[in-house]
C-alpha cells in the first residue's frame, strides 16, 4: 500500500533509530536483537511496497534488510533459517523459506576428492551419508512431523494476522486520538454540520470505533501473563529438545565450556576424537570468540559466566558427584528468555 511523505519520513526515521539500537546490541545474542530486527521489518514493509527503494520487490526484502541496512551497519546476525524465519513467505525468496526444501525428493552433496578412499564400496556409503531421499508418504512418523509443520504454519498466519490488524488499530487510533481529543466536541460537531468533508469525518470516526473494539477484543483474549510465562516456558523446552535431535549440536554447553578452558592440557585433535566431531568445528565454532572465517559471534561464549562450579553437600558432609550437562543447556535456553531456572533435582547420583 503506498504511503505518504509524511509518512515515508517517518518510517525512514524509525528505519534509523532501530539501526542504532541494534548497533549498540552488537556482541549481545540473536535472540535479543531478534524483536529489533522484527521492527525493522515492520517499518521497511511499506517503503518497499511503495516503490522508497528503486528496483527492490517485497520478495527481495529479507535479503535487502540483510545487506542494505543489517550488513551496511556493522550488525551481525544468525545468518541461517533462524534469520529467514522471521520474515513472512512474500518478503524472502523461495530457497530462503526454511520450509521450501520439505518436499524435496533428494538431497546430495558430493563427496570432496580429499574424503575419497579409491575403495567404490566405502566412497559409495561415504556418499550414502551425504545424501537423502524423501521419505515415503505412507509412513506415520513423516505424516505426523507434516501435520506438525501445518499446524506451526497455520498458527504462525493467524499470529502475524492479528499483529497486523493490532498495528494498524493502534496506529490509527493515535493519530486520530492526536486530531481529535476530545470526542464530545467532535461528535457535537459531527451532528450540528454537513457536507463532504463532515461525511469523511463520520467515515473515520466510524473506522476509529471498529478499531478500538479490535484492540480490546483482543486484548480480552491475550492480556493474560500466566499465558507468556507458560508459552516462554514452552519455547525454552522446544529450543532444548531442537538442540538434542539437530544432528549438528553434537556438544553440548558443558562440553563447549571444557573445550576452551582445555587450551593445554589436552590436543585440540584429541578433544574432537573424543566428541565425535569435525576438528575444524572446535576451532572455528568452540574455541574462538567468532568464527575466523565468516566473522560469525560464538555466542556460546557469552553464557559461560552464568554458570559457577557447583558443589553439592548433603547435611553430613558427603559430596555429590553428577553430570549436569544436560541441566545446563536446559537451564541456557530458558534463561535466554528470562524464565526462571529449574530447581536441580538429584535423581541418580553416588557419594564421591
Amino acid at each position: 500500500m503506498p504511503v505518504e511523505l509524511e509518512e515515508i519520513s517517518e518510517f525512514v526515521s524509525a528505519q534509523n533509530k532501530i539501526l542504532a539500537e541494534l548497533e549498540g546490541l552488537e556482541g549481545k545474542s540473536f535472540e535479543t536483537k531478534t524483536k529489533y530486527i522484527q521492527r525493522l521489518r515492520e517499518v521497511t514493509r511499506p517503503l518497499v511496497e511503495s516503490g522508497y527503494y528503486e528496483g527492490v520487490k517485497l520478495s527481495d526484502m529479507a535479503s535487502f534488510i540483510q545487506k542494505e541496512l543489517l550488513g551496511k551497519h556493522g550488525i551481525s546476525y544468525n545468518a541461517d533459517g533462524d534469520y529467514y524465519s522471521l520474515f513472512k513467505e512474500d518478503e524472502k525468496h523461495s530457497e530462503k523459506n526454511p520450509m521450501s526444501g520439505r518436499s524435496r525428493d533428494k538431497i546430495s552433496s558430493a563427496l570432496p576428492i580429499e574424503k575419497q578412499t579409491g575403495n567404490d564400496i566405502i566412497d559409495k556409503l561415504k556418499q550414502a551419508a551425504r545424501s537423502g531421499e524423501k521419505i515415503p508418504e505412507s509412513y506415520l512418523p513423516q505424516q505426523i512431523l507434516e501435520r506438525i509443520i501445518d499446524m506451526s504454519n497455520e498458527t504462525t498466519k493467524q499470529s502475524e494476522s492479528l499483529i497486523r490488524k493490532l498495528g494498524a488499530a493502534f496506529y490509527f487510533t493515535e493519530k486520530f486520538d492526536k486530531e481529535f481529543p476530545d470526542k464530545r466536541e467532535l461528535e457535537k460537531e459531527l451532528k450540528n454540520t454537513a457536507g463532504k468533508k463532515t461525511n469523511d469525518l463520520k467515515e473515520l470516526y466510524t473506522y476509529y470505533g471498529v478499531c478500538e473494539n479490535t484492540i480490546q477484543s483482543i486484548e480480552a483474549e491475550l492480556s493474560d501473563q500466566n499465558m507468556l510465562s507458560s508459552l516462554e516456558e514452552t519455547l525454552s523446552t522446544q529450543k532444548f529438545i531442537s538442540k538434542q535431535i539437530d544432528e549438528r549440536s553434537k556438544i553440548t554447553f558443558l562440553e563447549k565450556w571444557n573445550t576452551i578452558v582445555a587450551e593445554i592440557e589436552i590436543g585440540i585433535s584429541a578433544i574432537a576424537k573424543k566428541l565425535g566431531v569435525n576438528k575444524k568445528h572446535l576451532t572455528n565454532n568452540v574455541r574462538p570468540k567468532e568464527n575466523p572465517v565468516t566473522g560469525t559471534k560464538n555466542m556460546h561464549h557469552n553464557y559461560i559466566n552464568w554458570f559457577t562450579h557447583i558443589q553439592v553437600v548433603s547435611p553430613k558432609g558427603e559430596k555429590f558427584v553428577f553430570d549436569a550437562k544436560e541441566y545446563f543447556d536446559k537451564q541456557l535456553e530458558r534463561g535466554k528468555l528470562n524464565v526462571p531456572f529449574e530447581p536441580m533435582i538429584l535423581k541418580n547420583c553416588e557419594l564421591e
